[in-house]
């Protein structure tokens, strides 16, 4: 699988001046790239989805009777939480055909052995040898928090199909076998659906607006077709002023997608326990 590079580093001085004349416009609208590559980079592989969408290889995945689903999951030193919440809503799945890579962003706890705890030959564990470099604590590092461990597991996804689920949410039990059905059925490239979304007095809202877009749309309620695993997570996604999750799924919208929208609530997003005051690991480096 070759990854497709878009190159969203560039730290030109002419780039520089282009982020300063746009910086004031809504980003939906009037986004550009950092790399002026990017647009010839961005035709290519639109061109290469549209050709690929017509084989039989691309095709296939939605005519399989039990296809593969890969979860991706990233964690850092949350092992009890990795286990009572993501684990445990992945092994209460109806769908079994599964593989669940988990990575951990260096973690130095017991994550390891929690893992091998659940004797669920599916689930592969790795851990980062080092954490970052990620840009220093603030709302840039929130932004992008686990960008290298998504991507080390995009690179070792086998399924037919790829879907995510953070550490400390979960799915609820038909999600899997719903949203594969409604992906085979539609034969779209990314499906996505509302999910409840834990507001800071504990109480419960649903997120999610038929339309995917900023702030209704996010990394545990999609799933898509294996093509976009090529597609990475961009360390840079906070000089956009964007999550990764979105800058990622912007540039699955510009690549030309085609999303279908499941009106069914099914994952929970939680934001209760906070993570931990930030302490930084031994020897990180941070992005300036």
């Amino acid at each position: 699988m070759v990854p497709i590079v878009f190159g969203l580093s560039g730290s030109s001085v002419l780039l520089q001046r282009l982020r300063q004349r746009f910086s004031g416009l809504p980003l939906e609208s009037h986004l550009i790239h950092e790399n002026l590559d990017d647009a010839d980079v961005l035709g290519r592989w639109r061109a290469i989805l549209q050709r690929d969408r017509e084989t039989n290889k691309y095709r296939s995945v939605f005519r399989k009777k039990n296809p593969l689903v890969s979860i991706c999951i990233t964690t850092a030193d949350r092992a009890d939480i990795l286990a009572d919440r993501a684990l445990a809503s992945i092994a209460e799945q109806t769908y079994k055909n599964l593989e669940v890579i988990i990575v951990g962003d260096c973690c130095e706890d017991n994550t390891d052995a929690v893992v091998a705890g659940f004797r669920d030959r599916r689930i592969k564990f790795f851990n980062l040898k080092k954490r970052g470099p990620y840009p220093r604590p603030s709302l840039d590092r929130w932004m992008v928090a686990g960008t290298n461990a998504v991507n080390f597991a995009l690179e070792r996804v086998r399924g037919d199909f790829v879907t995510h689920l953070d550490e400390d949410d979960t799915f609820e039990p038909h999600r899997i076998e719903i949203l594969v059905r409604e992906i085979q059925r539609s034969v779209a490239d990314v499906v996505f659906h509302p999910f409840y979304w834990q507001d800071e007095d504990h109480s419960w809202k649903v997120l999610g607006s038929g339309v995917p877009e900023l702030g209704q749309t996010t990394t545990g309620s999609i799933l898509y077709h294996k093509w976009f695993a090529r597609v990475p997570w961009d360390l840079y996604a906070f000089r956009l002023r964007e999550p990764g999750d979105w800058n990622r799924l912007r540039k699955f919208k510009a690549l030309g997608a085609n999303f279908y929208y499941v009106d069914q609530i099914l994952a929970h997003h939680w934001r209760y326990p906070v993570r931990d005051e930030f302490v930084a690991k031994h020897g990180e480096t941070f992005l300036d």
